[in-house]
């Protein structure tokens, strides 16, 4: 097998410095001489430390450290944007959900409004007027009445604060005083879905005390 060249150079330089140190000591002895004896030893060392494979090892390591720094530098920059962009997405989720909170809050402080307005409108007809519950929804409901929704009315209907068979005896008794109408004309009446609308428990209490 033919030796590398790096090697070659490395035993050529060694013999050349080995002979000019014999050389110089069987003859003139002379300082420079071996000096120059002693730099080929060093050079030729330096020759076979300096192999292409050392220079292809240190390119290889290089290589890898380059591409381990870039590496870095794309992980870092990837960990970056991630990080930006969930706070990006907390921010824009953070920002919804006050939107959100802000519109129900908005939302239920109007439809509470609502809900008191249908109340006291309720209760009005409960008092002065003496018309039962349905009779009262759907006065609130109504597009030719007071136009509330189905939900503030039925609030206002469990929250009016009323006797409703004393609301029905109160009917009644204006039948049978103003229009002299009989107990069973006041009973069917008062239950008439295109009359006042009460129950027939509440008109039978009426029935039962018009005249006490």
């Amino acid at each position: 097998m033919i030796l590398p060249l790096r090697i070659l150079m490395f035993l050529l330089m060694l013999a050349i410095a080995y002979f000019i140190f014999r050389w110089n000591k069987n003859n003139s002895g002379k300082k420079r001489w071996y000096a120059l004896a002693i730099i080929f030893a060093l050079a030729s060392f330096g020759a076979l430390g300096d192999t292409p494979k050392s220079r292809h090892q240190e390119a290889v390591e290089s290589s890898k450290a380059e591409s381990s720094s870039i590496k870095e530098s794309e992980r870092k920059e990837s960990i970056s944007i991630e990080e930006d962009a969930k706070s990006s997405s907390l921010s824009e989720k953070k920002a919804s959900s006050i939107k959100a909170k802000q519109s129900s809050e908005n939302s239920s402080k109007k439809i509470q409004r609502e809900y008191v307005s249908a109340l006291i409108k309720g209760q009005g007809y409960a008092d002065r007027m003496y018309m039962s519950k349905k009779a009262i929804y759907d006065q609130l409901t109504s597009d030719y009445g007071e136009k509330f929704s189905p939900e503030a009315a039925t609030y206002a209907i469990n929250n009016i604060k009323a006797d409703w068979n004393k609301n029905a005896l109160h009917k009644a008794k204006d039948y049978q005083e103003e229009q002299n109408m009989s107990p069973d004309a006041i009973y069917d009446q008062l239950t008439s879905d295109s009359g006042e609308q009460f129950t027939p428990d509440e008109a039978n209490y009426a029935i039962q005390h018009l005249n006490k």
